[in-house]
């Protein structure tokens, strides 16, 4: 006979060492006393051979283990224990069991009532696996196990792991619907928790999510950078309700900003009632050229109005290209690449907030006071003007505030901005400066000048280039005139709006001004008449006689060139814009004045 210590019995049969010597109390188990270290110098030990069957074979390693107790959660362990002691207890009473739970229904609350067929059930599995055996796994699994078939999980996995956001409990629903036999939605749900929160967030928010609050940053010192090394750019909307501009409407401003990397300092910035686009990008830089300089390089989001041919390198008449400078995209969908980012967040927190019609980020971070309908927010929304000027306060105000920041050293971005800046770059010629911020596109000339925006602009100088391609540039906040260049980017004149005459009532200027602009153009195409009639066999026999190498020369150092060839260009349309506008004044001088000077000219 084999005989065991009360620990191992108890190991075997999966209880407790006190409900090992309860049993043993009740003659369930045999058992002796043997000399040895214990009370009156006693150890008992049990006959293994008296235990259950299926403890006998863990014992012979016939039979898994019970499962340790510790693997499920507290709730499960304490359940499982109550009814261990319910079992226990009727053991110790000695009572038949219709009395025994008769007289338990009478001392415990009804919804702790039992019957004769769970006492038995709860018995037998308690003999057979201990308190391990009691473990209610109907709504949920061990710590460690799955109780969800493959199949079931596979399907709700899919269906919640998408940016739909759908509910753990909607998916539930629907797997429900699909398998009749899976656990609880509680067991989902603590599944569901040991997914890695990445991956949640990967999956359920995008990839930009994902990147912004999972992936590492990048940690980057300053101090090897001067100031107007790099400028960033990016935009927000204002978490803000102003009045449009007419006062009929709420709308949150647009706001873009370039921004010095190595200082903080907001070099410019611009507010908008519309979306931006590659325009905006340009009037703010042309700002913060004129203030502070040109940057060494520039460095954007992946926008498409970042993306535009202005700042391409591919493109020849692109504001990189012509003022010589670097441009360089932020990694896709990764918003901390670009420390512009941080200030826009100081800018909702320090300045946002000051206003009644603050709005949160999104609706669910809206004040419950800015619930209301639109028109009783348009009641005490500041109007865009008013908007644009505070704005303006607070951008001075940000710029003289002392920072914490990373190689700021406490100090204010404009005073690091200014002992880091080493060389200011600038373009002295503002003329040249909105030529290159314009927006720019390729037209036809035809006998009317160039077509732009449903209207024909016209200078004489392109009476010359009929049937040429070329570039028209122009500033959008002044549309009455366009700057006219060739492919080769030479500037050729600037190009007035045509006035169109009324249908009828044409008056004598009217016809002037065209006979002046005929003229001129009749003229233009005299230049070109050939002095002499050529033949077609003495073509072919100048050919024979001369062979000339027609390969192009290589311009040097053209980069360097870019600036005075724009300023070149600037002096150009200057001179052009000066002539015409003296034509413009002695035109409208004097109708008399005007024909006599036609009559003198023709004589």
């Amino acid at each position: 006979m084999t005989w065991l210590s009360v620990k191992e019995a108890a190991n075997l049969l999966g209880i407790t060492d006190s409900a090992v010597k309860k049993a043993i109390a009740k003659s369930k188990y045999e058992y002796r006393h043997v000399k040895g270290i214990g009370r009156g110098g006693k150890v008992l030990q049990i006959s293994l051979e008296s235990l259950p069957a299926n403890a006998q074979a863990r014992y012979h390693g016939q039979a898994p283990k019970p499962k340790d107790i510790l693997q499920y959660t507290g709730k499960q362990r304490e359940e499982a224990d109550y009814k261990a002691r319910i079992v226990e207890d009727y053991w110790l009473s000695a009572l038949p069991p219709e009395e025994f739970v008769v007289r338990f229904n009478a001392e415990n609350p009804p919804e702790d009532a039992i019957t004769k067929a769970k006492l038995f059930r709860w018995q037998r599995k308690y003999k057979e696996g201990g308190v391990a055996a009691l473990i209610d796994q109907r709504g949920g699994s061990a710590r460690g196990e799955d109780s969800i078939p493959e199949e079931a999980w596979d399907m709700f996995y899919n269906l919640y792991m998408t940016q739909q956001k759908r509910s753990i409990k909607l998916c539930y629903d629907v797997v429900s619907q699909n398998f009749s036999n899976i656990p609880s939605v509680s067991s989902f749900e603590r599944k569901i928790r040991k997914v890695p929160y990445s991956a949640l967030v990967l999956y359920r928010e995008g990839e930009k999510a994902f990147n912004d609050r999972c992936l590492p940053s990048m940690e980057r010192s300053k101090l090897a950078i001067e100031s107007n090394s790099i400028w960033f750019s990016d935009h927000h909307t204002c978490d803000v309700f102003v009045k449009s501009a007419d006062g009929k409407r709420i709308m949150r401003p647009w706001l873009t900003v370039f921004f010095d990397a190595r200082s903080n300092k907001v070099v410019s910035h611009l507010l908008r009632d519309a979306a931006p686009n590659a325009t905006a990008v340009k009037q703010c830089f042309r700002l913060g050229v004129e203030e502070n300089g040109l940057p060494d390089e520039i460095y954007f989001d992946n926008g498409k109005d970042y993306r535009s041919k202005s700042f391409s390198k591919d493109y020849p008449q692109s504001l990189v290209n012509q003022i010589g400078i670097n441009c360089i995209y932020a990694t896709k969908y990764h918003g901390q690449a670009k420390t512009v980012e941080r200030f826009f967040g100081t800018f909702e927190s320090r300045f946002g907030k000051r206003f009644d019609t603050y709005t949160g980020k999104d609706a669910k971070e809206r004040p419950e006071c800015m619930r209301v309908s639109n028109s009783e927010i348009l009641t005490i929304a500041p109007t865009l003007e008013e908007f644009q000027a505070l704005l303006a306060d607070y951008i001075r105000e940000y710029n003289q505030t002392p920072s914490n920041g990373i190689d700021m050293n406490g100090k204010c971005p404009n005073e690091v901005y200014y002992e880091n800046l080493k060389t200011k770059r600038v373009i002295r010629d503002l003329v040249a400066l909105r030529l290159l911020c314009g927006n720019t596109t390729e037209r036809t000339v035809h006998k009317n000048g160039v077509s732009l925006m449903n209207n024909n602009y016209y200078g004489s100088e392109l009476a010359k280039h009929v049937g040429e391609k070329v570039y028209v540039i122009y500033d959008p906040a002044d549309i009455d005139k366009v700057s006219v260049f060739d492919m080769e980017n030479r500037a050729l004149c600037i190009a007035y709006a045509k006035i169109r005459s009324a249908f009828r009532g044409t008056s004598e200027e009217d016809y002037i001004k065209a006979t002046k602009e005929k003229k001129k153009a009749r003229a233009a195409a005299r230049l070109y008449r050939p002095t002499r009639n050529l033949g077609i066999h003495e073509i072919i026999a100048r050919n024979q006689a001369n062979e000339h190498d027609f390969s192009e020369p290589c311009s040097a150092n053209a980069v360097e060139q870019l600036m005075p060839h724009a300023m070149q260009n600037a002096k150009t349309l200057k001179a052009t814009d000066s002539l015409v506008s003296s034509r413009r004044i002695r035109e409208e001088d004097s109708l008399t004045a005007t024909l006599l000077e036609i009559y003198q000219k023709e004589a």
